[in-house]
């Protein structure tokens, strides 16, 4: 007996393969009605047998990515009787708004683009339903091609059979155009103007030459060179004032990237996945590229073409190429053609512009994300995912919380969805802050999400606390203000859906303590909104200040003066300075900060002595423990010393490690010394984290923080955690670091609002 059903389909499901000729062979042959776009959602109406129905919805939640099914919900409606199975007109109200992300070219795309036999060959911004941009171009909900940038290229008769066509391929891909009615390729050398095929031959000419190009991508402008030759990557950081930071490569394909790292299978899954993400590898040894690219670094940076353009590009060049974001290193990128143009024009480094001739609406860095612990650790958390949830199950309630300075972000809630939004870019300059603010004004615009509360960090020096203060003001909403550690671990029990208790080791750099000091290496026992400090690493005086925060050999020095040694025994002139400072108490702050023992520890083994970008110095004593378990090197046997304080907390003494680190490193070390060292180090923090969770007691155990984006640290954690039976959370949607503790901050938001109604 047939039957008509309402069928609702929740998640990534716009324009990812929804359409008609698809809906209707994941079901029986007779399955006849329609489906229709909701912005957000996907309705679909069919008749057909009673039994047919259940492996229809079966096919449905196990569509293939790119799409991701959430939810699929039914019920039954009056008969309705059909002629076939077709696509309706948009409509209607969605009940939760999803905005598309955007996606990285599909295997399909990517053959029919090396085809001379098919129509979209040598096109450089090729797309179907599974591919190409989305939230870059789309103004509003529902995603229709009138409500995106691409209402300005008419469909040629050949992409209108296509778009109509339910047995293609192609049929209703919102963004799908070809070389006669899709956006064009251009270029300008000098005075030189190119189209076309022409320019994409002088793209591939000028960075084989070695020359750096700027590119119009996906999400924004990109500046461009060769990945193995040291002069021009010289000149590419000297154009965005980026000193030793490490650049990531794009790569052809994955036989290139197994070329330059260990890949692991999920790594593979990462690199091909339609994020298109960087993802951070193991790089081979030896590895054939100059310093000046990716030095001294545990991981390299790896990614593929996510567009035609760039397949082209990278297959044309033969060789990894830098492919980074145009801009000065802290500020956005640039993402409006005029401001692109002019800055080409300034920039007489730069031998070509190339561009094409599709509005951008708003910009997407490329994300960052590693395997460890057998996990996704995204580290960057931007073009691929936004603007889609996080957290798709979470207290009712709009709530705007505001992150921190440093990796700024900001998250918004609506409808038990938790929406972070990471801006790469530092809060120090006025071009960030006042991106960084349009950009959530965006967002409120465009997921329809009126908050009735703001959440903030409780460091009243941070610009996004001021920032946070004065929308509250502005507003007549509540202000509600959350410890920095405390959201760190909130994160992750929001993306896990705990309530707790639960143990939270939260280690990164810094971060404002209530009692006045600085915080950083912290064990809290948390439940629900609730937050108890019940250990953390002792505080030592320590010069304090944003430039003492980025001087590792202060710190070292500071641990040094804390663990006693004479003057007399420290080569370095520096040292009766800071201990007259520090006996003065000159700007001086207690500080329990797990980044600040990493940054003495790389600096006692000759390892580094600044952080010119955040984490250098971590990561360089990472690099050493890696050297170390590659080559077989027995750890040097360290350990931190436990005890208690006056308030019954448990404390972790470090001077008796770094009293043994300062005296390993008189002695003259060769590079299996320093592995030694450093691999005792990561090994003595995760005993601290395991044996504190003993002494605790508690089953679930939370990690999270920037130290956290450690991997020896984080694996080793995970993995003695779990032979000691406890389970273990950690940061996966977002980044364990600042860039993601706004979702934190939001979901404590909204459990106090829930307290309070």
């Amino acid at each position: 007996m047939e039957k008509t059903y309402l069928i609702t389909v929740t998640g990534r499901v716009q324009g990812v393969g929804f359409r008609p000729g698809v809906c209707r062979l994941a079901g029986a042959a007779s399955l006849k009605g329609w489906v229709k776009n909701l912005g957000g959602t996907v309705e679909i109406r069919v008749t057909c047998e009673a039994a047919e129905l259940p492996s229809f919805l079966d096919s449905l939640r196990r569509f293939p990515a790119p799409a991701q099914v959430e939810t699929v919900q039914y019920r039954e409606a009056p008969l309705e009787r059909f002629d076939g199975f077709r696509a309706i007109p948009s409509g209607g109200t969605a009940k939760e708004p999803v905005f598309p992300a955007d996606l990285g070219i599909c295997p399909r795309c990517l053959e029919e683009l090396h085809n001379p036999s098919v129509r979209h060959y040598g096109y450089p911004y090729i797309s179907c339903p599974a591919c190409g941009p989305r939230y870059t171009i789309v103004r509003k909900l529902p995603y229709d091609r009138e409500n995106t940038t691409m209402d300005r290229f008419p469909f040629c008769p050949a992409c209108g059979r296509e778009y109509t066509d339910a047995s293609d391929r192609r049929c209703h891909g919102e963004t799908i155009s070809c070389p006669d009615c899709g956006p064009q390729l251009s270029g300008l050398t000098g005075r030189d103007h190119l189209a076309g095929p022409a320019a994409m031959a002088e793209a591939i000419r000028l960075v084989r030459a070695g020359a750096i190009i700027l590119v119009k991508s996906i999400g924004g402008y990109n500046l461009v060179c060769r990945g193995d030759c040291e002069t021009p990557v010289r000149q590419l950081r000297q154009l965005k004032q980026r000193d030793r930071k490490p650049f990531a490569l794009m790569v052809p394909d994955l036989t290139a990237a197994s070329a330059l790292c260990r890949l692991t299978e999920q790594e593979q899954e990462l690199l091909t996945s339609a994020v298109r993400p960087i993802v951070l590898a193991e790089p081979q040894e030896p590895l054939y590229l100059p310093a000046e690219t990716a030095g001294h670094v545990p991981l390299l940076g790896l990614f593929l073409p996510p567009s035609g353009f760039y397949a082209m590009l990278t297959e044309g060049a033969g060789v990894p190429l830098i492919v980074t974001s145009c801009n000065r290193s802290g500020e956005p990128i640039l993402f409006q053609d005029e401001a692109a143009l002019a800055w080409y024009r300034e920039h007489h480094a730069v031998a070509g512009f190339f561009t094409y001739d599709r509005e951008i609406l708003r910009s997407a860095d490329d994300s960052v994300v590693k395997a460890a612990a057998g996990r996704v650790q995204v580290l960057r958390r931007t073009r691929g995912w936004l603007p889609e949830p996080a957290v798709r199950q979470a207290p009712e309630g709009c709530v705007l919380a505001c992150g921190a300075d440093m990796e700024p972000s900001f998250c918004l809630s609506g409808g038990g969805r938790l929406y972070p939004a990471q801006i790469p870019c530092e809060l120090d300059n006025a071009k960030s802050e006042r991106f960084l603010r349009d950009s959530e004004a965006d967002w409120e615009a465009m997921l329809g999400i009126t908050p009735e509360c703001i959440v903030t960090d409780r460091h009243e020096g941070y610009l996004s606390w001021q920032w946070g203060r004065e929308l509250a003001a502005a507003r007549s909403i509540p202000l509600l203000t959350v410890q920095h550690h405390h959201a760190h671990a909130l994160s992750v029990l929001a993306e896990h859906h705990l309530d707790g208790p639960c143990l939270a080791f939260v280690f990164d750099g810094t971060g404002a303590g209530p009692d006045g000091t600085v915080w950083g290496g912290e064990i809290l026992r948390c439940h629900g909104a609730a937050m108890e400090r019940v250990g953390h690493l002792q505080p030592i005086p320590m010069l304090g200040g944003d430039v003492s925060m980025k001087q590792a050999w202060k710190s070292a020095l500071c641990y040094l003066a804390a663990a006693g040694i004479a003057e007399e025994d420290v080569a370095d002139s520096r040292y009766p300075v800071v201990r007259n400072a520090l006996a003065a108490g000159v700007n001086t702050l207690g500080n329990s900060s797990m980044g600040r023992l990493f940054d003495a520890a790389a600096v006692l083994l000759g390892l580094a002595t600044e952080n010119t970008f955040k984490g250098e110095c971590p990561m360089a004593l990472e690099a050493a423990a890696q050297q170390g378990i590659r080559h077989g090197t027995a750890p040097l046997p360290l350990a931190l010393e436990p005890g208690q304080d006056a308030s019954g907390r448990l404390v972790w003494n470090a001077a008796p490690l770094l009293q043994k680190l300062w005296e390993w490193s008189r002695r003259p070390l060769a590079s299996k010394g320093r592995e030694a060292a450093a691999l005792g180090f990561h090994r003595a923090v995760v005993r601290l984290v395991a044996d504190s969770a003993e002494y605790f007691g508690l089953a679930d155990v939370v990690l999270s923080g920037g130290c956290f984006a450690n991997g020896i640290l984080l694996e080793g954690a995970v993995t003695e955690l779990e032979r000691r039976h406890f389970h273990v959370y950690t940061n996966e949607a977002v980044p364990c670091g600042d860039g993601g503790i706004s979702l934190g901050q939001a979901y404590y938001g909204l459990l106090r609002r829930g307290k309070r109604k």
